[in-house]
């Protein structure tokens, strides 16, 4: 594995809420510079490969819209805690699916994966702005990546 730990940002700064993820990776550059190995992509499925390989944890920021949360609500999840939906994601193939066939193929990919998703209200809209309550939000899941990215640095420095 060529990195313990990397933050990866997934979204669209295009596409209204969907910028979320690329805020936070701005927030992240601009509050903790040279603090966490960080990538920013806007790929979704097996084009996601790149970005996964050759880390041993990984924290992804991303959108999510569930219409079950308030808008800005954010969610804190590993990848074990989710099951993916029969009959594939909304992106065709989605990030979990794209883990399960790396690991199939032996691909170096995470063992440990946290999702830090917020609830979005628009993804859509072309040139649109964020969401204030998704804006609001930027600073924090910013913090808790880094958090997170450390607490994944530090227990694979206990591994060795």
């Amino acid at each position: 594995m060529n990195d313990p730990v990397r933050v990866l940002c997934l979204g669209n700064e295009l596409l209204a809420d969907d910028a979320f993820g690329c805020a936070v990776a701005r927030e992240i550059r601009a509050q903790f510079p040279g603090q966490v190995v960080l990538l920013e992509s806007r790929a979704s499925g097996f084009d996601l490969l790149e970005d996964v390989k050759n880390v041993r944890s990984l924290v992804v920021v991303d959108s999510v819209q569930t219409s079950t949360a308030p808008i800005g609500a954010l969610f804190v999840v590993r990848e074990g805690d989710i099951t993916s939906p029969s009959g594939g994601s909304p992106h065709y193939v989605g990030l979990f699916e794209t883990l399960r066939v790396a690991r199939e193929l032996l691909l170096p990919v995470p063992e440990e994966v946290v999702i830090l998703a917020v609830e979005v209200a628009d993804t859509t809209t072309l040139g649109g702005r964020m969401h204030p309550a998704v804006e609001a939000a930027v600073p924090r899941v910013a913090r808790l990546a880094v958090d997170w990215a450390r607490r994944f640095a530090s227990q694979a420095a206990c591994r060795l």
